[in-house]
């Protein structure tokens, strides 16, 4: 991160990690593409991981993380704005719950918009018949949002929380896991394809760059003074991304 005197400090977007991000973005859409093409590839994928070849724990198990693993995500996040209120160690790079906002909302609308301009049919609609779903959603299929939320609320904190040590390295393998389970449940609810979720991976990091940029925007007209009374409003805010989180 870099700072200035009068400004707390802005996050740096170096190339290496530009380069990794689009990397990231242009790797996963290729696949998705050769899946989609490769349509007989992609329903495979669907048929096999379908909920009716599990237990019926298993498939309720990934009904409660796709329905609330992102809530779990915000709440990891809410004890830290918590603990940093008390705790020194936890109040360095409290600017990172500014960029998480910005990737969740960015990647998001992005998804969104291009969910309306693609225009591709769910399982549900294709399958309807040779197929257990556990989802009832009438929106286009590609990209998944749950996996372009879900991954863009970790990635943030993945590549830019400055928080050190064993404890924080746990939590970030955590979360990582929570969103990866989340894009796997939307396959195995029968909710997306395989390439529905990659489609959806690749544009959480097309999007970081754009929500570095951004945070760094807000970040960078606030003064230290002010930015450290932020912390009773962030609790505020990202409680009420658990609610809506777990209402939608």
């Amino acid at each position: 991160m870099a700072s200035s005197e009068s400004t707390i400090e802005l996050f740096v977007i170096s190339k290496k990690n530009l380069i990794l991000f689009l990397g990231l973005f242009v790797a996963s859409w290729v696949i998705a593409g050769f899946l989609w093409w490769q349509f007989g590839i992609d329903k495979s994928v669907l048929f096999a991981l379908n909920n009716s070849n599990f237990s019926v724990g298993f498939a309720k198990l990934n009904r409660f993380v796709t329905s609330y693993g992102m809530s779990l995500i915000v709440f990891v996040y809410l004890l830290y704005i918590i603990a940093g209120l008390k705790l020194d160690s936890m109040k360095k790079g409290n600017q990172i719950f500014v960029l998480i906002l910005f990737s969740f909302a960015v990647a998001g609308i992005a998804g969104d918009l291009l969910k309306e301009v693609i225009q591709r049919v769910r399982p549900l609609y294709e399958f309807p018949n040779q197929l257990t779903f556990l989802t009832n959603s009438g929106s286009p299929s590609f990209p998944s949002g749950h996996a372009t939320k879900a991954v863009a609320l970790v990635i943030p904190f993945l590549f830019y929380a400055e928080y050190e040590g064993t404890i924080h390295k746990v939590v970030k393998v955590l979360l990582a896991l929570i969103a990866g389970w989340i894009c796997l449940s939307r396959i195995i609810l029968g909710a997306h394809y395989l390439s529905d979720v990659l489609g959806g991976f690749g544009i959480a990091f097309a999007m970081l760059p754009v929500a570095l940029l951004a945070a760094n925007s807000v970040i960078g007209k606030s003064s230290k003074e002010k930015f450290n009374s932020f912390p009773l409003k962030w609790i505020f805010i990202y409680a009420a991304l658990i609610v809506l989180l777990i209402i939608i």
